[in-house]
């Protein structure tokens, strides 16, 4: 439903009257005709409506003002130019839809304060900041305050300016050249981890050039004082701190290291108690897979790192593989057989884009929506791409959003898969094995969709497509805040905003921070340190703070929680198998051993209990969530370490008094956060560590800090409580695993004892055998002996004169036998002798088959690709043989059928016409069978 009642909404979706809904309403709904008349019709109070909406028709007429300037040159050129042919065989096809309608720049009414300025000439080189807005917040005397000359942005806290007139050298135009009032507290947002602009702020903010700031650290020739700009940018602080600056490192290896400093911007002497402080901290965010993709493939174009992954590599093989299967038997998902299979993986196809081309049956209406579809998403992410082309190899970079994978992995040089194997990427996505990839029961043929529904041959609403369609998969990245807090009345952030999000977005830290400034009761925020901290906790709060609007946002801890339940629950179904099939081989075993044979379930079953492959991608998968679990931990781990620096820091600069004694001995870099190994979280606490009311317990106008800080040291503590829990069930499924792969292992053991039992008692029977064989043969090779001598036709035996006497028969026999044993002996015992004879026999077989047909015929038939093996011959002949007897009982049934039909026509004609033939043999049929039961 919608709550705009004068014009006649044709979107589906709920909006209401807010910035986000008359959005939608405006370009969702609203023809062409009534969109101005719309406008005209806004209240006074629709103000920042109505400039937004300018604001985005006027930035869509610069995009495609862009995309019509190169023509063909690039692919959004193209993509345009496929919108506008699409369009015109439209226009052919149907006249009365009239020529195609191209939404014209809004007049501004003469009420509208902020009137629309006439476009720059486009340019695809750089990106253009007038595009980009820095959100500005003002209080004044511990209030909000809306400046006057930002009123046409908005209220307090929703007012922004151009990032163009934030890098302005014009003191006039430039708020951060402006002198801060007496009592005032300024928030400037930089809406990107861009540290040539964070360089260029920084000397605005001091009304001073941009020093030089590469290379090593060295004060000006001349005897010209320091600026305060490099005083604050010193490499220590700033450049020095950015990990990943090689040219030749990937891209996503940039951040800046999680460090908190105090800074005194005076080059002439040392300040006892500087008041500026610098603070870099990573936190978790989101990002939607598709979004993040078409980041990925800009930056990778861009980026001058473009070397072969070890995934190519191994990709470009094809190996064959075991994979472990959990077979369904029923629809809630329980599982009731565990099995193993061997598949032959296939080289890695590159992701088939759906292009105009490649739509089957795709109708011209439907062309045309994919156009405008993908004309939309790249307006969406233009000035984003533009940004990452301008700056993301300039001196200094731009940081790009890292995901959690990149931020732990950063030695890799692609990680895509494992950011798509994600637990929120896989809690969010459409499940593989349940995706429809077409719902028709038959062929669909040349049929329309439309003919298919009629027909019924097409599923008109498959509830499981329409899930599919609705679900958006996403992933986990990692952001940095760089926050600098100046002369006790300014805070500067920066930290990126989502890919291409130019409307509206709930979920932004930005968004949250407004939210919950605008939500503060008064004199909340008396300082300028307490509107840090609560930008240091809504940076923290992202995926625990389930009161903010999610609008897409993932609920990780959730997903989380379902990954580590499914994996203990098919760990508990493995379990239950392996304790039945234990049992059930144990039973058929003893009956084996009773006289019966060994069947084929037996030994199938012998099988399940040592395959441990599905355990096996349990663990794995289990060991993947501990693992992101661990990294989240350790971000979180570094968010508190880097927020209890900056209290103590705070509490340095707001009571003296109450940190003298502790920072006796102690100089300035003590304060900065330490460089410590990085261990694993633990749940247990071994040492104490200071609360924040312990640091701030004092008297003051820091009671209100106070209660801030122990708000935001508790929230650490819960969060890093919630990942601990998460951790300790992953931890207990992980054992139970590897339980469960040590009983198979034992069972194992406990099979082959019994194997071994049975081939002993098999040896102990051959043994005898052998043993009687021997006895006869001692016994008879004596007799065999003799028998021969004396039955040799020698002329000493038989007195004849023209045989061959024992000399000549002795002078064959004894060298022939001797050539025989020796040459025996040579084959059993000489690898040369085999090597020698196997290669003259494999030369001379090779010959002869290449001279003559036999071996072409043989590479064509090709049977070596077939896979022909015992057991593909086994399963052949199983399948061949339950044919025929399937076939068998088939003809059974139906000889039996047409008998039976037969006995009933012929008793119907019998009963219709007694004299006919049919009938006299049925009714003697009839009288012979009540003898029979007679006689019995």
């Amino acid at each position: 439903m919608s709550n705009w009642p004068k014009e006649k909404c044709t979107s589906g979706l709920d909006h209401g009257i807010d910035i986000e809904g008359g959005m939608l309403h405006y370009f969702g709904c609203l023809e062409f005709k009534k969109r101005q008349k719309f406008l005209d019709s806004l209240p006074a109070d629709q103000q920042r409506l109505k400039n937004t909406i300018l604001e985005e028709t006027t930035r869509i007429q610069k995009s495609r003002g862009l995309f019509e300037k190169d023509g063909q040159n690039t692919k959004y050129g193209k993509l345009l130019s496929k919108f506008k042919i699409a369009q015109q065989m439209r226009k052919k096809r149907n006249p009365l839809h009239g020529p195609p309608r191209i939404d014209p720049p809004p007049a501004a009414s003469s009420t509208s304060p902020r009137p629309t300025a006439a476009p720059k000439t486009p340019t695809t080189d750089v990106v253009d900041l007038d595009d980009l807005n820095a959100n500005v917040i003002y209080f004044k005397n511990h209030a909000p305050y809306t400046h006057p000359k930002f009123q046409e942005s908005g209220n307090f806290p929703n007012q922004k300016v151009s990032l163009n007139l934030l890098l302005n050298k014009d003191q006039e135009r430039n708020p951060l050249m402006w002198k801060c009032e007496e009592g005032m507290i300024r928030y400037f947002h930089v809406p990107a981890n861009n540290m040539a602009w964070i360089e260029e702020i920084i000397a605005r903010y001091y009304n001073e050039d941009k020093p030089d700031l590469d290379g090593p650290y060295r004060k000006p020739q001349g005897g010209e004082p320091e600026s305060k700009t490099r005083m604050l940018l010193r490499p220590q602080f700033w450049r020095g701190l950015q990990h990943g600056n090689r040219v030749d490192l990937p891209t996503h290896t940039r951040h800046m290291r999680p460090r908190c400093y105090v800074i005194s911007t005076d080059s002439k002497k040392t300040e006892i108690k500087p008041k500026n402080i610098v603070l870099f901290m990573p936190y978790l965010h989101w990002e939607t897979d598709r979004r993040r993709a078409r980041a990925a493939d800009v930056i990778k174009r861009t980026s001058h790192a473009k070397m072969s992954t070890m995934d190519d590599v191994v990709d470009a093989t094809a190996i064959s593989e075991i994979e472990g299967l959990f077979e369904r038997a029923t629809s809630d998902g329980l599982v009731y057989n565990i099995s193993t299979t061997m598949r032959r993986s296939r080289r890695k196809q590159a992701t088939k884009r759906i292009t105009n081309s490649t739509i089957q049956g795709q109708k011209l209406l439907g062309s045309i929506l994919f156009h405008a579809a993908a004309l939309y998403e790249a307006m969406d992410g233009l000035t984003d791409e533009k940004l990452i082309e301008t700056y993301l190899m300039a001196t200094p970079p731009l940081h790009p959003r890292r995901t959690l994978d990149q931020s732990y992995y950063w030695t890799l040089k692609d990680t895509r898969k494992r950011d798509r194997d994600q637990v929120v990427y896989r809690g969010t996505a459409p499940a593989s094995k349940l995706m429809h990839h077409r719902c028709f029961k038959g062929e669909r043929g040349n049929k329309t969709y439309r003919q298919a529904l009629q027909d019924g041959s097409v599923q008109a609403a498959c509830k499981q497509c329409q899930e599919d369609i609705r679900r958006v998969p996403r992933v986990v990245m990692v952001d940095q805040l760089w926050m600098w807090v100046l002369d006790e009345n300014t805070i500067i952030t920066s930290f990126p905003k989502r890919w291409g999000r130019n409307k509206p977005d709930p979920s932004a830290i930005q968004k949250c921070i407004r939210t919950r400034i605008q939500a503060a009761r008064d004199d909340e925020i008396r300082t300028v340190y307490d509107l840090g901290i609560i930008i240091i906790d809504q940076c923290s709060r992202v995926f625990f703070d389930r009161t903010q609007s999610i609008d897409l946002q993932p609920q990780v801890m959730d997903n989380f929680g379902n990954a580590i339940g499914k994996v203990s629950h098919k760990t508990t179904i493995a379990f239950d198998h392996f304790w039945d099939f234990t049992r059930l081989t144990s039973k058929k075993y003893n009956a084996h051993e009773d006289g019966e044979p060994e069947t084929r379930t037996v030994q199938n079953m012998q099988k399940t209990l040592l395959d441990i492959n599905p355990e096996g991608q349990l663990l794995r998968e289990i060991k993947d969530i501990m693992d992101e679990l661990f990294i989240m931990t350790q971000i979180k781990n570094q968010e508190e370490s880097v927020a209890r620096t900056y209290m103590k820091l705070v509490k340095n600069i707001l009571h003296p008094s109450l940190s003298s004694r502790d920072n006796i001995g102690r100089n300035r870099s003590d304060l900065s956060l330490p460089e410590t190994r990085v261990k694993r979280p633990s749940l247990t606490v071994d040492q104490h560590r200071p609360t924040f009311h312990e640091l701030f317990e004092g008297e003051g106008d820091v009671d209100f800090s106070s209660t801030l800080a122990t708000d935001l040291t508790d929230s650490f503590a819960d969060q890093i409580q919630e990942l601990g829990y998460l951790k300790a069930a992953g931890e207990r499924t992980e054992a139970a695993l590897k339980d469960l792969m040590e009983l198979k292992q034992q069972q194992a053991g406990v099979m082959e004892a019994r194997e071994a039992v049975k081939q002993g008692e098999e040896s102990l029977k051959q043994g005898r055998s052998i043993m009687l064989f021997t006895v006869v043969t001692i016994i008879f090779l004596p007799l065999s002996f003799f028998a021969t001598i004396f039955g040799m036709n020698a002329t000493e035996l038989t007195g004849q004169t023209d045989g061959f006497k024992f000399r000549d028969i002795f002078r064959y026999m004894i060298p022939i036998s001797f050539v025989m044993i020796t040459t025996s002996l040579f084959l059993a015992f000489s690898k040369l002798t085999r090597a020698v004879l196997s290669f003259a026999f494999n030369y001379a077989w090779a010959w002869i088959i290449t001279r003559s047909p036999i071996y072409v015929l043989w590479h064509d038939v090709r049977w070596h690709d077939k896979h022909v093996s015992s057991k593909t011959l086994n399963e052949q002949e199983k399948l061949l043989v339950d044919k025929m007897k399937a076939d068998a009982l088939r003809k059974q049934r139906e000889r039996k059928i047409k008998r039976e039909k037969d006995e009933e026509a012929a008793r119907q004609e019998g009963t219709r016409n007694p004299t006919s033939l049919a009938g006299r043999a049925e009714n003697a049929r009839m009288a012979q069978k009540r003898r029979k039961h007679g006689g019995v």
